[in-house]
């Protein structure tokens, strides 16, 4: 049997480039300049697994990567003449991901399975499309089970039947990396990862509870946190360096790297005693996990930088989205940091539960002061979007809140707000989210100017996007100075 492993759409129906992300959400980018593409990590296990575990004829694809349209997209899957094609997809590209299996099927007589978060959320909406399996929350051993073709009823995981216990990720092989070559996903790269960094997975999971969170209550269904052997990390890493000579680092974009310290100091320990320590590591990290200790430990076993979820500065919108933290103590743990001399990165979001124009401008102010500060090298923004399948969505549908004319593709957490609330509209919660854009970059170009000069600016640009990038970068850029310093003058 021959099987395609397909990753979602890379180029919408608008000709928007998909960042696909669906353990956390997707969003579409205008231009090329701007786009870059996350390794689909769970795709790639199931990939790896399949071709250990079966004898069948397994091909992974990645549209996101090549950034194909739909028609695309189409030729390339067809010219494998798949019996099989397993698509992950986002509520932000289900809509044209099923025309496109369904397309297919009818050519080929192909059997579709889906998987990822759309398909959890809504199971019988996807059988009654036309879609013959589909999977619910973690989905690579309920693959496996599909392929090796066990009774429908006996494979948990599988709708109807209910979810599969979370898999031991100590099971599963290396991730894909024939098919595709994981260097590519590093060139040119996360924009905020500073070397050519291999994404990486060294646990899975979080212990928290943040309701907006997609791999906690969609892919998981519970609060957990599950560790790789180190050995095993170490070796992995090893074998990335040596097949990739010119790779510089690791990028642990896993939900929580840090949950467990004594992980993190035996980690970092075999890091250095490996004499891999000269390659550069960045990591997300859980801010309640984070100490003086554990951040020593880390750099000197090569991190340059932590990525760390802030999303607010309002305590009320921290507490509703369960996600309460003292904001004095963020603080003080950045200020340690930077003494350490780490790198930091915190990621912020607008329109969440308890939001209003108030105490998102809070959160405006509070990256303001981070940022001229020197205590954040670089930040995330996004606009809270309920995700189907989470309890945010569930809360804000049977609320109400949900705009009355949207559409899967927005939701979308880079532009789109899909949310009305009653004080707080989504013109507004995107409005907050741009003026918290236009500081950020205000703020950044000073920084770089003021140390580098101009022209060291331009330098880097153009070596990273060449010439046509750098128009396309500058011209931007020049207009969000623009508009930043219209809305100074305005306040």
């Amino acid at each position: 049997m021959k099987i395609v492993i397909a990753n979602s759409i890379g180029k919408d129906k608008n000709a928007d480039y998909i960042i696909h992300s669906p353990s956390r959400w997707s969003e579409a980018v205008k231009s090329k300049f701007h786009w870059f593409a996350y390794y689909p990590w769970e795709l790639a296990y199931l990939s790896s697994l399949l071709k250990q575990q079966t004898k069948h004829q397994v091909k992974f694809i990645d549209g996101c990567l090549q950034r194909l349209d739909q028609e695309e997209y189409y030729k390339l899957i067809m010219s494998e003449k798949p019996d099989m094609l397993i698509i992950e997809s986002a509520t932000r590209m289900i809509e044209e991901n099923i025309a496109l299996a369904l397309k297919i099927k009818a050519v080929c007589n192909t059997k579709l399975v889906f998987v990822g978060p759309h398909a959890s959320a809504f199971p019988q909406q996807l059988i009654d499309q036309g879609i013959d399996h589909v999977c619910i929350g973690e989905y690579e051993f309920t693959v496996l089970d599909i392929v090796q073709l066990k009774p429908k009823d006996e494979i948990p995981g599988l709708y109807p039947n209910g979810r599969r216990p979370l898999l031991d990720i100590k099971t599963l092989p290396w991730p894909e990396d024939d098919d595709v070559s994981r260097m590519d996903y590093a060139v040119p790269g996360e924009p905020s990862c500073e070397f050519r960094e291999i994404q990486m997975y060294a646990s899975r999971g979080c212990p928290g509870g943040c309701n907006f969170c997609v791999a906690r209550h969609v892919y998981y269904n519970q609060a957990n946190w599950r560790k790789r052997e180190i050995k095993d990390i170490i070796n992995e890493i090893k074998h990335l360096r040596e097949k990739y000579p010119q790779m510089q680092g690791v990028f642990f974009d896993e939900e929580a790297h840090n949950s467990d310290k004594q992980f993190i100091l035996d980690l970092t320990a075999a890091i250095i005693e490996n004499k891999l320590d000269d390659l550069k590591f960045e990591a997300m990290c859980d801010l309640r996990f984070l100490d003086e200790p554990v951040m020593r430990a880390m750099k000197n076993a090569g991190y340059y930088k932590l990525r760390i979820g802030i999303e607010s500065a309002s305590e009320k919108v921290l507490q509703a989205m369960g996600k309460p933290r003292d904001l004095n103590k963020t603080i003080d743990l950045l200020k340690s940091a930077k003494d350490i001399g780490l790198k930091t990165y915190g990621t912020f979001t607008f329109g969440a539960l308890g939001s209003n124009k108030i105490e998102d401008e809070k959160t405006v102010k509070l990256i303001e002061n981070l940022l001229s500060s020197n205590l954040l090298d670089n930040l995330q923004l996004s606009i809270c979007t309920p995700q189907p399948g989470t309890p945010f969505y569930v809360y804000v549908k049977d609320q109400g809140f949900l705009r009355k004319k949207i559409s899967d593709s927005d939701y979308d957490g880079g532009s789109t707000a899909v949310l009305d609330y009653p004080d707080y509209t989504h013109s507004k919660i995107e409005e907050v989210k741009r003026k918290a854009l236009l500081v950020r970059d205000h703020i950044f170009m000073a920084q770089k100017i003021k140390k580098n000069g101009f022209g060291q600016w331009v330098v880097f640009v153009f070596k990273r996007y060449g010439f046509i990038g750098f128009l396309v970068k500058g011209f931007k850029r020049l207009g969000r100075e623009v508009k930043f310093q219209t809305i100074r003058w305005t306040k």
